[in-house]
């Protein structure tokens, strides 16, 4: 009923779908089989062999069309060739444990894992630009060049410094050593001087103040928070004011400096202790000294009841 030679050819196309069914086949049960074995299942699941079925149709519909459009059987090798060579390395077991690997298929093709709804890896989950938990979804946020963190951090070590260092504590917190003794023109300022750490709880030095000159030297460029305490004996309140100033590199132009403060005539008793406070830029190098000026007293103490402190604030 057919002519020999379209028996040939019928004959050898049902040969030629058979073999590419046979090898696809085979390829697909291996996959999924090693698949199983990573993951520990005796099989793979019904959405992955569902899912791989796609796939195998998909595949031998590719070499048909091949096969077709040529109009020669000579292609099918190299378009099972094509199908079957693997184009990524997914798992590879190592001496450890098994690890996840990629191989790029031209030298420069990126893994891309997505989803519709998210991916999770153990407990973390990714969603577009955004990385977190089941509790909180949207704990990193990242753009360009940007990085929003969407709760508290902490740390359990150094932290928040510079790009190349870890933030180091710089400054200090020091009391006068003892009652200094005045004696000056009408006017002048005076440096307090004299500091030290000894039975003083919680004080401290970073090594950037000299401790019998009170002048610190800022180590870096930053926010600085200073604060002084400081109290004044045996000032004559009736006939002059007292100022205190956070002096920077050693200026008295109090108006333009670090912050001061001022207390006037009519105190009630010859003894007093003020206060200043602030947060000061300041550059490397640069200098801060606490000042105080008598406007018409020409003696008076500068008592070892006084505090003072420098912090470099976390930037």
């Amino acid at each position: 009923f057919f002519h020999p030679h379209w028996a040939m050819k019928m004959k050898a196309h049902v040969t030629t779908y058979l073999w590419v069914a046979l090898l696809l086949g085979v390829g697909w049960l291996d996959t999924a089989k090693a698949q199983a074995e990573v993951i520990n299942e005796p099989s793979p699941s019904v959405e992955a062999i569902l899912k791989r079925l796609d796939n195998f149709h998909a595949e031998l519909n590719d070499i048909k069309q091949s096969i077709l459009s040529s109009g020669s059987l000579g292609v099918v090798s190299e378009a099972i060739a094509a199908k079957l060579t693997p184009r990524r390395t997914l798992l590879s077991t190592q001496s450890a444990a098994d690890s996840f690997q990629h191989v790029s298929s031209d030298g420069s093709a990126r893994l891309s894992i997505s989803s519709d709804t998210g991916v999770d890896v153990e407990s973390v989950q990714f969603s577009g630009a955004s990385i977190g938990i089941s509790a909180d979804t949207d704990l990193l946020s990242l753009g360009s060049g940007t990085l929003t963190v969407n709760g508290d951090i902490t740390a359990t070590g150094s932290c928040c410094g510079s790009s190349s260092t870890a933030f180091t504590p710089r400054g200090f917190y020091v009391k006068k050593d003892s009652s200094t003794s005045i004696t000056t023109s009408a006017g002048t300022w005076e440096t307090v001087a004299g500091f030290t750490t000894t039975n003083l709880v919680g004080g401290w030095d970073s090594g950037n103040l000299v401790m019998n000159t009170g002048v610190f030297t800022a180590p870096v460029a930053g926010y600085y928070y200073v604060s002084v305490t400081q109290r004044v004996d045996d000032h004559d309140p009736s006939s002059s004011y007292v100022r205190l100033i956070i002096s920077i590199n050693d200026s008295t132009s109090w108006l333009s400096l670090g912050g001061h403060t001022l207390v006037g005539n009519g105190w009630s008793s010859n003894f007093e202790s003020i206060h200043a406070s602030n947060i000061i830029s300041l550059s490397a190098s640069d200098t801060i000294r606490f000042k105080v000026q008598a406007s018409g007293d020409t003696t008076y103490y500068l008592h070892a009841e006084s505090y003072y402190s420098v912090f470099l604030m976390p930037t």
